[in-house]
């Protein structure tokens, strides 16, 4: 937001001659003296030309006379005392001067000729939160004037920020007054509101974002939840600050849906609120996306993906590819009709580039662990996990799968080979992605691994175990073997629920040397290859595609047999970042 005006656009009479406009280009030149000279020199014939006198004070002010200043700019004010843009400029030249309590007083003045004038209530809230001597220290007052700006102009970023950081520096105080307010009128939306935003802000829920590790207080969001809640219950329609409180909330719904921390009974009232929202919006894809996350915790996984098709079918690809939740859900299908239609692995096979050998597997009984990825990915975390590996199973059989590998690359992977003692076998493909954007190219290093798990599946003919690259093995992977004796599979499973992309964790998997392991991993491989090579593929992939497919095999006979690993007490690897 700027200065209430700005006397270098400010118009002049037609009468002023092209003197003026000579001396203000001198100003804007730098030339202060020959500004200053013509600026008098104007005013001696025209003492209270409005526009001389604020240049002139403009002048001075950038020359650090801020006493001279005040006084030229001081019969601005005189001459037109009901100006309330004066009266905001000078408010900052005030401030400017450090005369705190007097520019606050100069935005009053201003807000008392014009209550909705911005820039005076913007420069007014800046003074009270800033603290002594620049300031009043007074933030909650601040808040006020903040939310005021926000509210003639809801989308001041300026001001919302300024607002955040303040409540984010002064929390205990923020909670305390807004817990006062709640109590001495607990029927009052704003001040519920209030309180949610304050409880927001102490949480560190507002750091988080889909993938990142951070501390949150749980306790503090989940009440946010709560009023935030109340505040729309209670507030009566229409009321134009509804729409955003309610985004605000159910935006809350999803991102402690994902953290594992909504409840079933909340998440039905997110859903429930999202569903009456699709009514009047129905291309709002967060409520959307509420309602598919309540149906898949029924249980009904099927009815979920076909919504959500029947949804996305209201966007173009465009908008698909720009909104996270859609494009997760445009890569989740889970009905017969989809997996009848997938075209059989070999065919996927023959479309990618060639699995070419550079070492190969030796002999064995046991499972072997694999790892994938892109040149820069193996370089960064490749010599971490194959240390742990060779420390907690020295022998293990491993098969390293590269992705468009530099020569430099392939000379370190054959340091590795020679460094430790590990039976490592080596792979690579060369696919050319050139114009893929870095998303897209991401996706397919996350993904085609597991249609490289079937192959070496299928060639080794023994376990394989298939783990993230920025995984570190905390015991011998080996020793698993004997928990999988009457299984097909071994999976993460993240019992908290976090909805169809994070339930089945992708970073270790088992796939034992079964028909139905075969078969299972054959599928999976599909499905991706679907995605990857005829549609849009997307980060949660591959997550997906486990997911639908375990789902899938689950309604036939004989179902698949799965060792379930909780994830959140996984002892035998830990993983990088938030998963």
């Amino acid at each position: 937001m700027t200065d209430a005006c700005d006397p270098w656009t400010a118009g002049t009479s037609p009468a002023v001659s092209s003197t003026f406009k000579d001396v203000i280009a001198a100003h804007q030149q730098g030339d202060a003296d020959t500004a200053e000279s013509g600026y008098r020199a104007f005013l001696a014939g025209q003492p209270n030309h409005s526009q001389a006198l604020q240049m002139l004070s403009l002048l001075l002010m950038q020359q650090k006379r801020s006493a001279e200043a005040m006084a030229v700019y001081r019969r601005v004010i005189d001459a037109e005392p009901a100006v309330p843009n004066h009266w905001a400029n000078f408010g900052g030249m005030l401030r400017g001067a450090g005369r705190a309590d007097a520019a606050g007083d100069a935005y009053r003045r201003a807000l008392a000729l014009d209550p909705v004038h911005g820039a005076a209530t913007f420069n007014l809230a800046n003074l009270l939160g800033a603290a002594p001597p620049g300031g009043a220290g007074r933030p909650l007052d601040a808040a006020v004037w903040y939310e005021r700006v926000l509210g003639l102009t809801p989308d001041q970023a300026q001001a919302r920020n300024n607002l955040d950081i303040l409540r984010q520096k002064n929390a205990d105080r923020f909670e305390a007054a807004m817990r006062r307010e709640v109590t001495r009128d607990p029927q009052s939306p704003h001040a519920h509101e209030r309180l949610a935003r304050t409880l927001l802000q102490s949480s560190g829920l507002l750091d988080w974002y889909p993938g990142k590790a951070c501390a949150v207080d749980f306790k503090r969001a989940l009440a946010a939840f709560d009023h935030l809640r109340f505040a729309l219950t209670i507030q009566p329609a229409p009321a134009p600050e509804q729409d955003d409180r309610a985004r605000t909330w159910l935006a809350l719904a999803l991102d402690l849906l994902q953290l594992g921390t909504l409840d079933d009974g909340r998440l039905e009232l997110a859903a429930r609120a999202a569903w009456r929202r699709l009514r009047v919006e129905p291309k709002d894809a967060l409520a959307a996306a509420l309602v598919g996350y309540h149906v898949y915790r029924r249980g009904r996984l099927t009815l979920a993906s076909r919504l959500q098709t029947r949804f996305a079918a209201r966007f173009t690809a465009a908008e698909i590819a720009a909104n996270a939740e859609l494009g997760y859900w445009s890569m989740l299908r889970a009905d017969d009709a989809f997996f009848a239609r997938l075209p059989p692995v070999d065919s996927v096979i023959a479309r990618l580039p060639a699995l070419e050998t550079l070492a190969d597997a030796g002999d064995g009984t046991g499972p072997t662990i694999m790892m994938s990825g892109d040149d820069a990915y193996v370089r960064r975390f490749g010599p971490d996990l194959l240390q742990s590996i060779a420390r907690q199973s020295p022998g293990a059989s491993v098969v390293l799968h590269l992705v468009a590998p530099t020569a430099g690359t392939l000379g370190l992977v054959e340091e590795w080979r020679q460094r430790y003692p590990l039976a490592l076998a080596v792979s690579r493909e060369r696919p050319d992605l050139s114009g893929w954007p870095p998303v897209r190219r991401n996706t397919y290093f996350a993904c085609v691994r597991f249609i490289r798990a079937f192959q070496w599946h299928q060639r080794l003919g023994r376990p394989l175990i298939v783990l993230d690259l920025d995984a570190v093995v905390r015991s011998d992977l080996r020793q698993l073997a004997s928990d999988m004796v009457d299984r097909d599979l071994g999976l993460m499973l993240d019992k908290r629920r976090r909805g169809p992309f994070r339930e089945i964790l992708v970073g270790f998997d088992y796939y034992n040397d079964t028909p139905l392991a075969g078969r299972f991993l054959a599928t999976v491989a599909a499905y991706i290859g679907h995605f990857l090579l005829d549609a849009e593929p997307r980060w949660m992939l591959d997550q997906s595609a486990h997911l639908a497919t375990v789902h899938w095999f689950q309604r036939r006979n004989p179902p698949l047999r799965i060792r379930w690993h909780d994830f959140q007490s996984f002892a035998h690897c830990s993983f990088v970042g938030e998963k």
